[in-house]
C-alpha cells in the first residue's frame, strides 16, 4: 500500500511538473530564441529560496515542499505575454513608453489567467504560487512597481524571489536591442536597488549564492544569437 501511496504522489508531481511547464511554453513558443531563460528561472530561484531558507526569520516557512513549488511555477511569470501583441512583444529595439503600458499587462493577463485555472480546481491549488508570481513579480518593495503598487511584505515571498531571478537573467542576457552586462555589472545594480526594487533578505540571499548564480549563468549560456522578446 505504501509503496502504491508513493508512486502515486510522483505521479502526481510529474503531471504538475508537465502542466506548468505546458502553460509557460505558452509565451515563448512566439520567440523562438529567448534560448534557456525558463531553465534559468527555476535555478536561480531555487538558488534564492534555499539561501533564504537558512535565515532565521524564515526557518520553518520555506520549507522543501515550498522551495520546489518555487522551482516549478517560476517559470510562469511571463505567461501573460500571450496577450500582448506581436509588435510590441517582439520589437527590435526599445519600447515607447505608450507601447511599455501595454508590455506591463502582461502581469494582470498571466495572474488573471492562472487564476481562473486555480478556480476550476478543489481545494488547495498547485497552482496558488504560480498566480503569485505572474500578478506581482513586477512589483518593487518601496512601492513603485505595477500592476498594484504593493509594498514591502505586502509582495507575495514568492513574487520578491522571482523579482531578482529575473531582473538578474534579463540583464545578463543579450537581445537584439542590448548587450550583456557582466555578472559584477549586475551585482552592482542589485545592491544600489536593495530596500528600493529588491527586497533586503532577498538580495542578502543572493550574495550568498552568487558564485553559483555564476555557474548557472556559465553552463546554461544562450547561443549568441540574441533573444527578441522583450522582459
Amino acid at each position: 500500500m505504501e509503496r502504491k501511496l508513493i508512486e502515486a504522489d510522483r505521479k502526481l508531481q510529474t503531471a504538475r511538473g508537465a502542466t506548468i511547464l505546458g502553460l509557460a511554453k505558452l509565451a515563448e513558443y512566439r520567440d523562438m530564441d529567448t534560448g534557456l531563460h525558463l531553465e534559468r528561472m527555476r535555478e536561480y530561484s531555487k538558488l534564492l529560496a534555499q539561501a533564504l531558507s537558512d535565515f532565521p526569520a524564515y526557518k520553518g516557512y520555506i520549507t522543501n515542499e515550498y522551495i520546489d513549488d518555487v522551482f516549478n511555477s517560476s517559470i510562469l511569470h511571463d505567461i501573460g505575454k500571450v496577450g500582448i501583441p506581436d509588435s510590441i512583444l517582439l520589437k527590435p529595439a526599445r519600447l515607447t513608453p505608450e507601447e511599455f503600458e501595454i508590455m506591463k499587462s502582461h502581469a494582470r493577463l498571466g495572474g488573471e489567467a492562472i487564476e481562473l485555472i486555480e478556480s476550476e480546481t478543489k481545494g488547495q491549488s498547485f497552482l496558488t504560487i504560480g498566480r503569485e508570481i505572474a500578478f506581482y513579480h513586477h512589483e518593487k518593495w518601496d512601492g513603485s512597481g505595477y500592476p498594484k503598487g504593493l509594498r514591502g511584505e505586502d509582495i507575495p515571498l514568492s513574487a520578491r524571489l522571482i523579482a531578482l531571478a529575473d531582473v538578474y537573467d534579463a540583464l545578463t542576457s543579450k537581445r537584439v536591442y542590448k548587450e550583456p552586462l557582466s555578472h559584477e555589472e549586475v551585482k552592482a545594480m542589485i545592491l544600489e536597488d536593495k530596500g528600493k526594487h529588491f527586497a533586503p533578505e532577498v538580495v542578502d540571499a543572493f550574495l550568498a549564492q552568487e558564485e553559483k548564480f555564476k555557474a548557472v549563468r556559465l553552463h546554461m549560456k544562450d547561443s549568441e544569437q540574441a533573444g527578441l522578446m522583450h522582459d
